[in-house]
């Protein structure tokens, strides 16, 4: 502190402090023996600080220094209000309460313009007459906390208002019986009136910490014994008096060593950090729903594709699936590009199988057919489409003419295997007749989509042409070549009749 008024002020803080914990509704004047207690004043991490009756400050600590942005000598001295602009009406508030024999409370006071808030707290200090002399006052910022209610405001009013002030108390652990000294801020933050405590509860050390948070507390304090850590800091529960868990945050250092260096003394704050918490959790808790809603809304979306690209009928994707996948694969460039193989499939005389069994039936055979074709095209790759109608179409990609040939062979033997009655065929059965293409590993990067289409539809064309019921692929020269396939008559039986 640099100011010998200045240390006897910060000494009688903290004697005060310390035997208001003790329980005593006396503030006797500070003990002079004690002189590592300003240290404490000094090095508090909340800005402390002694206002004389005039409002002028008499003492201020580092931390009071650091957020007012000026040299503690620069400070003393100098009106409350110079710090703090507004601040002269609470303290001669506080002084008229103490007057009149009335409890101080915790008040959130902002700067001009609400840049910053903060947290006062304050406590009389008494003269050797037994009057009140001066302040000791505790400033908290909490403006970072104030922030954390307003981005939640949107989603709950409430916590748009001022944050309900956090209890804040001293304590000193005298190192050698383990025993400790709180000031009596803490019983007020946990609820507990004077005598409620047990002996054990009020002095002795970690033993209000929740069982679960206890060893971590213990670590941390082992490790500023050890010096492997300067300052001990924790986040724990306590117990309030109707049981309900409060989350505390406890910071401070060793003020008092032996001869040998040995620690004697850790001087620490506490503040009620539970509504924070509650804000954290749910602000966990939002991040949690948002992701939540988030996979659910690409889930949705990817449905919404897979439902703009399927057939409802038949359940095969449909046309718009079809040029896209032909797309993607006419696009795959490089020196070694794959060929492919392109199958144009067509349901033989199946308008006069609408005309004969009506138009239910038609839909029925349409699926049955559907399912029979996909179940010849297995590989991943392979794409069997609804291409319009009753027209099917097929994308084999990396596949040789000779692949080609063995799926549309499969396919129509399988549409044959069904045994769909048509009375209007004249093979007495549904079949199918197919038309290949195959653009070959040789040919140029890229190609016109409609060049092949036009290749494979030619080859259909063909087929039918040429009697239905059968394959003719495509040659590179625009010749077509028939695929044998078994004839139809020794491979099916006598079908039923229509029905």
């Amino acid at each position: 502190m640099g100011n010998s008024g200045a240390a006897r002020t910060g000494l009688l803080c903290a004697a005060s402090e310390e035997h208001r914990s003790m329980g005593s509704d006396a503030f006797p004047p500070f003990d002079p023996t004690q002189p590592a207690r300003d240290a404490a004043f000094a090095s508090a991490p909340v800005a402390l600080c002694i206002v004389a009756r005039d409002l002028r400050l008499l003492a201020v600590n580092a931390r009071l220094a650091a957020l007012a942005g000026a040299p503690v000598c620069a400070l003393v001295g100098r009106p409350a209000d110079d710090f703090l602009p507004g601040a002269s009406a609470l303290l001669n508030r506080w002084f008229d309460r103490i007057d009149a024999g009335r409890a101080l409370h915790d008040q959130e006071l902002s700067e001009p313009g609400g840049e910053r808030t903060f947290l006062v707290s304050a406590a009389p200090l008494l003269d050797d007459a037994g009057s009140t002399a001066a302040l000791s006052v505790a400033l908290t910022d909490i403006t970072r906390r104030r922030e954390l209610r307003a981005a939640l405001a949107r989603r709950e009013r409430q916590i748009g208002a001022a944050l309900e002030s956090a209890g804040q108390w001293i304590w000193e652990l005298d190192i050698p019986t383990g025993r400790v000294a709180r000031s009596r801020h803490w019983r007020r933050a946990v609820g507990y009136a004077t005598g409620e405590l047990s002996d054990e509860a009020q002095h002795t050390a970690w033993s209000i910490v929740h069982p679960e948070d206890r060893p971590g507390v213990i670590r941390r304090y082992e490790q500023v014994l050890a010096g492997t850590s300067e300052v001990f800091e924790a986040v724990y529960r306590i117990a309030d008096r109707f049981g309900r868990w409060r989350w505390i945050l406890g910071r401070g250092r060793i003020v008092a060593r032996d001869a040998s260096g040995k620690p004697l003394r850790l001087l620490a704050t506490s503040v009620d950090i539970t509504r924070q918490k509650q804000i954290e959790e749910e602000l966990e808790a939002t991040v949690r729903q948002r992701e939540r809603l988030e996979r659910e809304l690409v889930e949705a979306n990817r449905r919404l594709t897979e439902l703009s690209e399927m057939d409802a009928l038949t359940e095969l994707p449909n046309r718009r699936k079809f040029d896209k996948a032909l797309a993607r694969e006419l696009g795959r460039s490089g020196r070694n590009e794959p060929s492919l193989a392109l199958l144009m499939i067509d349901v033989d005389d199946f308008k006069s199988y609408n005309d004969l069994y009506g138009h239910i039936e038609g839909d029925d055979c349409l699926r049955r057919i559907a399912e029979a074709l996909r179940g010849c095209a297995v590989r991943p790759a392979d794409l069997v489409t609804r291409y319009g109608g009753e027209e099917f179409a097929t994308i084999l990609p990396d596949s040789t003419k000779h692949d080609g040939e063995s799926v549309a062979t499969a396919m129509l033997q399988a549409v044959r295997a069904l045994r769909i009655p048509h009375a209007g065929s004249p093979d007495g059965i549904v079949t199918v007749s197919i038309g290949i293409t195959v653009r070959h590993a040789e040919a140029a990067p890229g190609g016109r989509r409609t060049d092949l289409l036009a290749s494979a539809d030619r080859a259909l064309y063909a087929a039918k042409q040429a009697g239905r019921n059968r394959i003719l692929i495509a040659g590179v020269d625009g010749s077509m070549y028939p695929v044998p396939v078994p004839d139809a008559a020794a491979t099916d039986a006598t079908p039923p009749g229509p029905g």
